[in-house]
């Protein structure tokens, strides 16, 4: 890749999302080894402070890297990060009444990031990683809206479908999230300057795409056919991005530690999370709530973590790139035990063994952490060089 510099501007969203990530994974241990039995409004506060305060302040992040842009609006920044911070703490605090206040507050900073995107991709070469992210950012508004429906539905202003329920993680994890793995973890693989959006490309983001709504609606309005519409579109999308990028999964360089690596082994786990999701849709097909919390929670997982979360620490090696010397041993680490760990919990949560579970756990929360602390302090020094910028490096090897 060309090494390019992204504004400052832009690192107080990856320092926002590592720090409110920290409270995340600590959460994750002590529930994970069963130390402590969490509260209902924890446990959302966890996944919540998961999903928008370390994924979706990290992908804003990304945005501005995929789309070649110099900043990002400085209010759409810091609402993003204080909307994410009043959300969290009201789920944590189990305060109903203000979870739609926090909620449509993080709503707006969604929709203008959703104008934002569209608008920064004027003028630039529409790539699949661009094309996935404008996609992802429809679905994340759409999602964002349920989810305030929800709230109100919760704090008892209004009634609606017990349904919303499902739906909204639904098009969360399923919609938002793995279009927007995948637009990073291309990006991480061939570059910042990908090609022009091929037919197969294209046909690759509109299927995650329309997979994802046809989920939503289908838990939302009981329509069975439209759950198994959701499982096509996922298998022939994930077939579509192994065979476009099977030669940089292949060269990725899996023994260093590089943003390639993690872009590949983010894919991969894409395997895991259509597998669990295609049991579930097809074995719990007339109950969907009816599904065992521990193969949920996997699914979860497999996306959150090894999705997302490897492609955040991928993107997280790129901003830090001319600074990778610093703490270098801590890359393996990281990278080796965080998936490790997570192939553990996953495994565990499947075979319904607490053992397994309680193991792997504290090693997958461990190597996050020493990864969170190593991205901070070499973001640190990148972003002491200028007085205006943060240096950034690019190269994938």
């Amino acid at each position: 890749m060309v090494d390019r510099t992204v504004t400052r501007e832009v690192a107080p969203l990856l320092f926002a999302a590592m720090g409110i990530f920290v409270v995340t994974v600590v959460m994750g241990i002590l529930n994970g080894t069963d130390l402590v039995d969490l509260p209902y409004g924890t446990l959302l506060a966890h996944v919540h402070s998961g999903t928008l305060g370390w994924i979706t302040l990290s992908i804003f992040a990304g945005a501005v890297w995929i789309f070649g842009a110099d900043r990002m609006p400085r209010l759409l920044r810091d609402g993003a990060i204080a909307s994410v911070v009043l959300y969290v703490a009201a789920f944590w605090t189990d305060l109903t009444d203000l979870r739609p206040v926090a909620g449509t507050l993080m709503l707006a900073a969604i929709v203008w990031f959703a104008v934002w995107a569209f608008n920064a991709r004027l003028s630039r070469v529409l790539t699949v990683p661009r094309l996935s992210m404008l996609l992802a950012s429809i679905n994340l508004v759409l999602g964002g809206v349920l989810g305030v429906i929800l709230g109100l539905a919760l704090a008892g202003a209004i009634d609606v479908s017990d349904a919303i329920a499902g739906a909204h993680p639904a098009m969360m994890v399923v919609g938002y999230l793995i279009l927007a793995g995948v637009a990073l973890d291309e990006q991480l693989l061939v570059g910042s300057e990908s090609a022009r959006a091929t037919r197969a490309g294209r046909w690759q983001a509109y299927l995650f795409f329309l997979a994802g709504i046809a989920l939503a609606v289908g838990i939302l309005l009981d329509v069975q056919p439209l759950l198994g519409l959701n499982l096509l579109g996922e298998v022939i999308g994930i077939a579509i991005v192994f065979v476009r990028l099977r030669r940089a999964i292949a060269g990725a360089g899996w023994s260093a530690a590089s943003p390639a690596r993690h872009g590949a082994t983010s894919i991969l786990w894409l395997l895991p999370a259509l597998g669990l999701l295609g049991y579930l849709i097809v074995r719990y097909i007339d109950n969907i709530e009816a599904a065992p919390r521990g193969l949920l929670l996997a699914l979860d997982h497999s996306t959150f973590i090894g999705i997302l979360t490897n492609a955040i620490l991928g993107l997280l090696l790129v901003v830090t790139a001319t600074r990778r010397a610093t703490w270098a041993w801590a890359d393996q680490l990281v990278f080796w035990g965080t998936n490790v760990g997570l192939a553990g919990f996953v495994i565990g949560l499947i075979a319904e063994t607490a053992a397994i579970k309680r193991v792997s756990t504290p090693i997958m929360g461990a190597s996050i952490l020493l990864g969170l602390l190593t991205a901070a302090v070499r973001l640190r020094q990148a972003a002491a060089v200028e007085p205006g910028a943060a240096e950034v490096g690019a190269p994938t090897g």
